[in-house]
């Protein structure tokens, strides 16, 4: 399965977008961010399925909250960065 980390700028933010989603019925996960894809090793995102990206980005801006960055996460493992 496929799914879209939207990278926060701290964990309140990450926390208060999962809750903003779930309000909307978009299940979401507060997560810390793959070592792999943070240059500074640390911060927080929110994990939500493809299918609810759109719906999420959507609810979240509404919401006043704005992703750092946009990861998707394949499922074979890999990552790749969503450019704007």
């Amino acid at each position: 399965m496929v799914f879209y980390l939207l990278i926060c700028r701290s964990l309140t933010y990450a926390q208060r977008a999962a809750k903003t989603l779930e309000h909307v019925g978009i299940t979401a996960i507060v997560t810390k961010v793959p070592q792999m894809i943070t240059a500074d090793g640390c911060g927080y995102c929110v994990k939500v399925s493809a299918k609810n990206v759109s719906n999420a980005l959507v609810a979240m801006k509404d919401a006043e909250l704005f992703p750092i960055k946009i990861f998707v996460l394949y499922a074979d493992g890999n990552y790749g960065e969503v450019k704007a």
